[in-house]
């Protein structure tokens, strides 16, 4: 079993793994493997050294991860659409109904904009922070594709940890530049918040310059940790090729520079047009009642994957 480079999300003292195990990709918003196989995936990650893995109540892989801690001590960060104490401590019991747990180690408020977003959740933050002090969270946080969210957060009160949208291009950032979210991080993790990052590959549009993009936040102080999505054994062993700087990790990325992942709409589309109106790129219209994605504008960010209320849209490998 290996050892990975372990360090603190922030000032908390929680130690995690430098990466992250991103599960979104292995549930029914993407590649829809079974509980069986993800937690296989999971599995031969912990033994190469992860520590730490990512989910969300809106993902389905609570089943994938409750198979996988029957071997495996990872510390689970998870997120949910909560706004108030209600919607929090539902989210927060079927995490722990999902997980066969009754502790968590991050809960987050999922995909918070601004300020006003906040403002807005405070009761939610409060309950969080309330579940915290009894021992049932270890840290609370906020994910955000926002620079301005993350400056917000860092002072807000009552957020532990940031997981911001951040690649080497800058896609999927909602309001600013690559370097506007750097700023903003910096600044947060100055604070001693934690920060784990998101999306480094930009949703599979930079895996053309793999190497690149996870070296940008490889080599970044203020990242404590880097969620990245993998879907087979050879893109976890790459992944720990190249952040162990081992001899063959560049030949590992380049077996991976060509697979191209698209988003695409299944036919239970039902042309809501919640998609389109938060796509920032302008690819996504609706035509004949369904929506309809322009490849060569869409820049993977996964926005509109998260905002579909009917999951009918989907990543493939």
């Amino acid at each position: 079993m290996l050892a990975m480079e372990m360090r603190s999300l922030g000032a908390s003292g929680m130690q995690v793994s430098r990466l992250c195990f991103g599960t979104l990709t292995m549930g029914p918003m993407q590649r829809g493997f079974s509980p069986e196989r993800g937690a296989a995936l999971l599995t031969y990650a912990y033994a190469r050294g992860f520590r730490f893995l990512d989910t969300a109540d809106i993902y389905d892989t609570y089943p994938h991860i409750r198979l996988a801690l029957q071997k495996c001590a990872y510390r689970v960060s998870t997120k949910a659409y909560c706004w108030d104490k209600a919607t929090a401590s539902a989210a927060l019991e079927r995490a722990f109904f999902g997980l066969d747990r009754e502790y968590v180690d991050v809960f987050m408020l999922h995909e918070q904009e601004s300020l006003y977003t906040l403002r807005g959740h405070q009761e939610a933050l409060d309950y969080l922070n309330e579940q915290k002090a009894k021992g049932r969270i270890g840290l609370v946080g906020v994910s955000t594709h926002y620079a301005g969210c993350v400056r917000a957060a860092a002072v807000f009160g009552g957020v532990d940890v940031i997981h911001p949208l951040i690649n080497v291009e800058g896609i999927g950032i909602q309001d600013g530049t690559r370097a506007d979210m750097e700023a903003a991080i910096a600044y947060a993790h100055s604070l001693g918040v934690g920060i784990f990052a998101m999306k480094p590959l930009g949703g599979g549009h930079l895996i053309s310059s793999s190497a690149e993009a996870m070296g940008y936040l490889r080599d970044a102080e203020w990242a404590d940790s880097i969620a990245a999505g993998m879907q087979s054994f050879e893109e976890i062993d790459t992944n720990v090729a190249f952040f162990e700087n081992a001899p063959d990790a560049m030949e590992r990325m380049e077996k991976l520079r060509g697979k191209k992942r698209r988003i695409i709409v299944q036919d239970y589309c039902e042309g809501c047009g919640r998609c389109a109106a938060r796509c920032r790129q302008g690819a996504i219209s609706i035509v004949d009642g369904q929506s309809h994605i322009d490849q060569d504008k869409c820049v993977k960010c996964g926005v509109c994957i998260e905002k579909c209320p009917f999951k009918s849209i989907l990543k493939n490998a």
